[in-house]
């Protein structure tokens, strides 16, 4: 004897169009667990390991952060409290050196003025410059030594070392780095810059 169900069936045929509204349902369900895990994957994308999205200077200032070619350009540079620290000395690039060494290999610190004019810090090392309680009115020493080192370690691909060391040429003798005729930026402005090659 066939089964027979206990709920009666509708013999008469679906509905036109009851195949695309149960798609459409179906839609709607697996955009909902989409939509929930959406800001995860979101903060995941805008975050690139250790390290952020970065542009040049020049790029910063006319507000401009688009990368060449559309690819984002990563930068992990370290901030100058990272370099002054002993135990970030072995991270130090060569050839710059925090502090003389004696012994079987000696090695002298580097001094501010074995890469950088000016006669602002004369006869201090880059570390001695690193530290704060140096007499660095505006702080553009620090972020230009650690600016130097990040160039130096390959941690500032928008930023090169000889840049660094251009920009604070013109600043010291100017007051100013000047991006192009008439464009000026301050040493606050060009600090504001360095710490966004600097997520560390």
């Amino acid at each position: 004897m066939a089964h027979q169900s206990k709920f009666p069936v509708d013999p008469s045929p679906a509905p036109e169009g009851s195949e695309a509204l149960t798609r459409a349902a179906n839609r709607r369900r697996l955009l909902r667990g989409g939509l929930a895990a959406a800001p995860v994957l979101l903060t995941l994308a805008s975050r690139p390991v250790l390290g952020q999205t970065c542009t040049s200077i020049s790029g910063m200032m006319s507000g401009n952060t688009s990368s060449p070619g559309g690819r984002a350009v990563v930068c992990s540079g370290l901030s100058p409290s990272f370099w002054k620290q002993e135990q970030s000395f072995t991270a130090w690039p060569s050839p710059y050196v925090p502090k003389s060494i004696t012994g079987a290999v000696e090695r002298k610190a580097t001094m501010f003025h074995a890469c950088f004019t000016g006669s602002q810090f004369n006869g201090k090392t880059l570390l001695e410059v690193l530290d704060p309680s140096t007499s660095d009115r505006t702080g553009m020493g620090r972020y230009a030594v650690a600016a130097l080192l990040n160039a130096q370690a390959g941690k500032t691909p928008v930023l090169t070392v000889a840049t660094v060391k251009n920009i604070w040429s013109e600043c010291t003798s100017k007051g100013y780095y000047e991006l192009s005729a008439g464009v000026r930026c301050y040493p606050k402005e060009i600090i504001a810059y360095l710490k966004t090659t600097m997520p560390s």
